[in-house]
């Protein structure tokens, strides 16, 4: 299976990461994807000990935002953390007031640039409809006009299984799943999960 390598590794780059000719540029939506990976990877290699010990999610989704803005630094791009404005106005979804995501990858100030929208669940967090209030908010962010989000993805970050669910356009486009190794803590893509947030989303799939 396809493993997910963390960032430090001396091992051959995996297909995640995108090789490009001299000169060629990466499209936005591609790149804020790799990156992203690698920033999971990341979070996996030095922060594995706020994940086993399931510390808060927010403590989890700062750390994730930080490797994810180093990463972008150069990018011209802003990483921010349940960011709560639409221009000068509040963040709001249609017919929902006040809603605002864990993280985006944006530019402050208008809505030109607004390239990943993010939403993470954990372990300590596993009722139903709050897996179904952040799909919701993943398709609204991605579909409604005032936003389109070029994508959106639902991550799942626990000791010993991953899962990224990816939206474009308010749909759902690839459900990748991983097992995470105990001992180097890298991640391997695997077709089969357990975890509540797999099970409900296959659930919800076929329905």
């Amino acid at each position: 299976p396809a493993r997910l390598m963390s960032p430090a590794s001396s091992s051959k780059p995996l297909n995640y990461r995108l090789t490009l000719t001299k000169g060629e540029k990466m499209p936005n939506h591609v790149n804020v994807r790799v990156k992203f990976t690698r920033a999971l990877a990341k979070l996996y290699l030095e922060d594995y000990s706020l994940i086993k010990r399931k510390c808060s999610e927010r403590s989890i989704v700062f750390r994730l935002g930080f490797y994810l803005a180093n990463d972008l630094a150069e990018s011209g791009l802003t990483v921010d953390c349940e960011y709560n404005r639409n221009g000068e106005k509040p963040k709001s979804l249609m017919n929902k007031h006040f809603t605002y995501p864990d993280i985006i990858v944006h530019s402050r100030g208008d809505n030109e640039n607004n390239c990943l929208v993010v939403e993470v669940k954990t372990p300590n967090d596993t009722n139903l409809d709050h897996f179904r209030k952040d799909r919701e908010k993943l398709i609204g962010f991605t579909l409604e006009t005032s936003y389109r989000y070029e994508q959106g993805v639902h991550a799942y970050i626990a000791a010993t299984t991953c899962s990224l669910v990816w939206y474009v356009n308010g749909e759902i486009r690839e459900h990748i799943r991983y097992a995470v190794d105990s001992d180097t803590h890298e991640l391997s893509e695997t077709e089969r999960s357990d975890n509540t947030f797999d099970v409900w989303y296959t659930r919800y799939s076929v329905r």
